[in-house]
């Protein structure tokens, strides 16, 4: 600003010097009449007037191109200022390109940066994962160390119940010997006597009785043991035998099974004694014993079974194929059969024809009842009688 001011107020005194100058010039030119070049005075004074100005502009630009370095640019250095300004503009775009290129590789790292943090984050969260399974790990190591402790516990205790099974398997070694002893014995005597007199068939019934509920093991095998006993008596009567001895033969394992089912019901049970093979006259009798439910399956007065047949000279058949049905029927309801004959009860002979009379008496249908004579339990026998009942037509 300063240097401004004093450049106007030089060139303010150059210009009015050179106008006060040239005034005097172009007064004495005038005043003297000379002449310039042979031009008339007044041109010449003109003329001294022209240059006058042309010295105050070159006295202007050149005090202004001494003073001012931008005014010598402007006047002498143009061409060079437009080239530098070219180049700069060229060096401003290659540095606004290079810059351009700098942000773009400043956001390609920065993806990079967030791919980086977000694989960190991705790793942080495996290694969580990890130590969490790690943890889990570590209680299931002991979960299993415990479980090795128990089975090394158990395995002690299976050696002590394998040498427990051990003297059990001696002792029971030792008691098939016997039994193989004494079934060779009664083979023996079976191939002896083979050609004897057969006592008691197989699977035929030696004996049954009715047990209460309520015993205990030990009072249930005592009561089996009682049982057996007066089974053994009547086959030592049925032998003719006055002597105490044992003939009937029940195993061990069957008698405790049947043991163990009566000491576990609360209801009367039915025990049948059975023979397990022919029994000959004066050999041992092998036999099984069974528990059954001793329930009331019919009520007397009971119509077990019903049907209708026709009058006329084939009732004998009709009335046998009829009590096969009682039979069958009976069955059903849960009446224990003869094991030899499949029976479940029997009708007096008399009754039988009685029945088939009457039948071939009518002259049409006729409805036939067979009714219990009496309560009837599971052990049976069932006792009926016929009804014959003329159908009117």
């Amino acid at each position: 600003m300063l240097v401004g001011l004093r450049i106007l107020l030089i060139i303010t005194i150059m210009g009015g010097l050179i106008a006060f100058l040239g005034d005097k010039i172009g007064t004495k030119v005038g005043k003297r009449r000379m002449s310039l070049f042979g031009l008339r005075p007044k041109h010449t004074s003109i003329i001294v007037t022209i240059v006058t100005g042309i010295f105050i502009s070159a006295a202007t630009i050149g005090v202004l191109s001494i003073a001012s370095n931008n005014v010598r640019t402007a006047l002498f250095g143009m061409d060079k200022l437009k080239a530098e300004m070219a180049q700069l503009s060229a060096d401003i775009d290659q540095k606004t390109k290079a810059l351009q290129q700098s942000n773009d590789e400043l956001n390609q790292k920065n993806k990079q940066l967030q791919k980086v943090q977000s694989d960190v984050q991705a790793t942080e969260q495996e290694l969580e994962e990890t130590r969490s399974a790690l943890s889990s790990m570590g209680d299931q190591l002991v979960s299993i160390q415990d479980a090795y402790a128990e089975a090394e516990q158990k395995l002690v205790n299976s050696n002590a119940e394998v040498g427990r099974l051990e003297q059990v398997r001696t002792q029971l070694e030792s008691h098939v010997q016997d039994l193989q002893l004494t079934t060779k014995q009664l083979e023996d005597g079976i191939n002896h006597v083979r050609e004897g007199n057969v006592v008691f068939r197989n699977g035929e019934v030696l004996s049954q009785a009715v047990i209460r509920p309520g015993l205990g093991e030990v009072e249930s095998m005592a009561a089996l043991t009682s049982f057996l006993k007066d089974t053994n008596r009547l086959i030592l009567n049925r032998f003719q035998m006055e002597e105490e001895k044992t003939v009937i033969y029940v195993s061990r394992d069957n008698l405790n099974e049947v043991a163990k089912v009566v000491a576990s019901t609360d209801k009367p049970l039915m025990i049948r004694v059975t023979a397990s093979a022919n029994i000959i006259y004066g050999e041992p009798a092998l036999a099984e014993i069974h528990a059954y439910p001793h329930d009331m399956v019919f009520k007397k007065d009971t119509v077990l079974w019903s049907s209708l047949i026709d009058g006329g000279k084939s009732a004998q058949d009709q009335v046998l194929a009829f009590l096969k049905e009682v039979n069958g029927e009976a069955k059903k309801h849960g009446i224990l059969p003869d094991p030899i004959t499949g029976e479940v009860g029997s009708l007096p002979g008399n009754e039988l024809f009685i029945t088939i009379r009457k039948i071939e008496n009518q002259r049409g249908p006729v409805r036939l009842e067979a009714v219990t004579r009496e309560d009837t339990f599971t052990s049976g026998p069932v006792q009926i009688m016929l009804r014959v009942i003329p159908v009117n037509q």
